[in-house]
């Protein structure tokens, strides 16, 4: 029971006593009304700190709630919340050095004028900012600006008798309005610190009359207890605030200096981002199939989003040479260049030979046509040479499938060989292997025209990455793993290093780098693996490798959903939802878009039987749902 109500029925039992004067009957009336109005004071503070508490994600919100708490505590007709503002030169060579600082509009309330404004970004303004500096010197004739300069409360009763501030702007909003400005009580926000981080101005402050009068001490002390509340809250969300920017340029700072080494795999990083977190909007606005009870609210956006940033972070130290291969032979430089050196020392072999066998064929009196048959036996065999490294050369640019019958003459080539007359050594550097001697055979040596190595890389199959390549490539997603799991993620983004760096696992198991299964891979994780394999395919960035044909892309997309490796329920929607042709439009070169075939695919690729077999966390989600239609 309120001590209010309480108040009142001791009222009544003495005055069943019959035996108290009248004026003690007057100061029940007169405590009654303080502990009610104390009462509606504690309850107006109450609701902002509860009201305070849950807007800590949306400082603009804060703000207004502050104002209108503190023109409820006092019973004023208006007031303005403005918050400091500091303006920095851009000096490299002295950062954090001091351009300008002001107060900003933030919240502007009048009832009697019906005006209830205020700022939605950092960028829009509804009336210009008050400088608290004026060429160098603290600006104190402005009431605002007094009071955020010297952190004073300042109570004036009639703004039009007051001496030390210029209030000509004040009377000329008057003027244009006719409204009456009056009292007035300014007080600062201070934070956990004693900084002061803002201003909270009242104005005209009114009794049960609806008459004007002054700010009281008590309304001034009411407004600084709830001040203080507010400036802390607005301290900690903006501190907050600060550290999610800093850790999401941070991360973007990371993928730029992966664009640095290799700028198709930034390119390919920033689209991942972006089309996962569409994705994922999708699933919110997709109210049919399996995952129509999914639902990811705005921290689940953000962290998707920055999974997407991070999941190729272990990129950063895999070598750029085998990150950026464009050809087979490419080893630090192109290799192809030393097939044709040994092509060219054939050929000369080959005018060698012929014209010792010309002269000895002259010594012996052979026939000019004998002779003719051995010129052209020669040119024969460099033309065979020429034509063989020209089909080489071909095979030194990676496609989607080699021949057997590419991989014999390949192995032909490796047969041929020329003469060695120079014999070197080789000794372990820093970054690779250097020749540490040369030296003269005493007999020439027979080697091989292709060798080994060469022989290997120009026998990939698909692409242009050796198996070895490929090992290193892939050991990436072990290091994403390491290195997110080790960083101390806040509590709401526990998983993103799970979301990051699980996206070349499978859902049967047989991906990389733990061979994870269904159970163990969340939606987040499935959706950045669809959007890293149609990236991959469909990028026109890539120095290796052709745009892929968007319905080529979706076949593939569809096998790898066929073998189990991708989930079709995200496909699905990607295909249904019409997001993929609009980024296909968007993001595509003409010769690559084809219209999606949404409905065909489905029929073609998705499995009759599907079950998501999410982790638990997020198989709750899917009771009562039924199945794909």
């Amino acid at each position: 029971m309120r001590l209010s109500t309480r108040l009142i029925q001791f009222e009544k039992l003495l005055r069943k006593q019959n035996d108290m004067p009248e004026r003690t009957f007057k100061a029940f009336g007169s405590i009654y009304k303080e502990i009610k109005e104390l009462e509606r004071q504690i309850d107006i503070m109450i609701e902002a700190g509860a009201d305070l508490a849950s807007s800590m994600k949306d400082r603009r919100g804060g703000m207004e709630i502050i104002l209108t708490s503190a023109r409820k505590l006092t019973n004023a007709d208006g007031g303005t919340l403005y918050m400091i503002e500091e303006e920095y030169y851009d000096e490299p060579l002295n950062p954090g050095e001091l351009k300008a600082k002001y107060l900003n509009f933030e919240v502007l309330q009048n009832d009697s004028m019906n005006v209830y404004m205020q700022r939605r970004s950092s960028e829009e303004f509804f009336l210009p900012p008050v400088p608290m500096e004026v060429e160098g010197v603290k600006n104190i004739n402005n009431v605002s600006a007094y009071c955020g300069n010297t952190g004073e409360v300042i109570n004036i009763g009639d703004v039009y008798d007051a001496a030390g501030f210029d209030f000509s702007g004040t009377k000329k909003y008057d003027e244009t309005t006719g409204y009456r400005s009056q009292s007035m009580l300014v007080i600062p926000l201070r934070d956990h610190e004693a900084e002061i981080i803002g201003v909270l101005q009242l104005i005209n402050r009114k009794n049960e009359e609806g008459e004007v009068g002054e700010f009281t001490a008590a309304d001034q002390a009411v407004v600084q207890a709830i001040s203080y509340q507010a400036a802390v809250s607005l301290t900690t969300e903006r501190l907050v605030s600060e550290q999610v920017a800093l850790f999401n340029s941070f991360v973007q700072v990371l993928a730029e200096g992966l664009g640095e080494k290799s700028p198709y795999n930034f390119g390919h990083i920033n689209r991942v981002a972006q089309l996962t977190e569409l994705i994922a909007g999708e699933i919110n606005e997709y109210k049919e199939g399996l995952y129509k009870n999914i639902s990811f609210n705005e921290d689940q956006i953000a962290e998707i989003r920055l999974s997407g940033w991070m999941h190729d972070i272990g990129k950063l130290t895999t070598p750029e040479n085998v990150v950026s291969k464009q050809l087979k032979l490419e080893v630090l430089n192109d290799r192809f260049e030393l097939l044709v050196q040994r092509y060219n020392s054939k050929i000369k072999d080959l005018e060698i030979e012929f014209l010792k066998a010309k002269v000895k064929a002259l010594e012996m009196g052979t026939s000019q046509e004998e002779i003719s048959n051995l010129e052209e036996g020669k040119n024969h065999d460099i033309k065979v040479l020429v034509d063989e490294l020209k089909t080489l050369h071909g095979f030194n640019f990676g496609g989607e499938f080699m021949a057997d019958e590419k991989i014999a003459l390949i192995e032909t080539a490796h047969n041929r060989t020329i003469k060695q007359h120079l014999k070197t050594t080789s000794e372990q550097g820093v970054n690779t292997d250097y020749v540490a001697t040369v030296e003269l055979l005493a007999q020439p040596i027979d080697q091989a025209l292709v060798d080994p190595k060469e022989q290997e890389l120009l026998s990939i199959r698909k692409g242009t990455l050796s198996n070895s390549e490929r090992k290193v490539i892939n050991d990436h997603a072990d290091r994403s793993w390491r290195w997110l799991f080790a960083l101390p993620f806040p509590r709401k983004m526990l998983k993103l290093p799970l979301y990051a760096a699980a996206h070349h696992e499978t859902l049967n198991g047989v991906g990389y780098p733990h061979k994870l299964t269904a159970p163990q891979l969340p939606l987040q994780t499935r959706i950045i693996a669809v959007v890293d394999v149609f990236e991959a395919l469909t990028a026109s960035d890539r120095p290796y490798k052709t745009p892929m044909p968007l319905a080529k892309a979706l076949e593939i997309l569809g096998f790898m959903v066929k073998d189990g490796h991708l989930d079709p329920e995200i496909v699905r929607i990607f295909l249904r939802s019409g997001l993929c042709e609009r980024w296909a439009e968007e993001n595509l070169k003409p010769e690559q878009f084809s219209p999606v075939k949404a409905e065909e695919w489905l029929e073609r690729f998705y499995p009759k039987n599907f079950v998501p077999n999410l982790p638990a966390y997020q198989e709750q989600l899917l009771k009562d749902v039924g199945g794909a239609d």
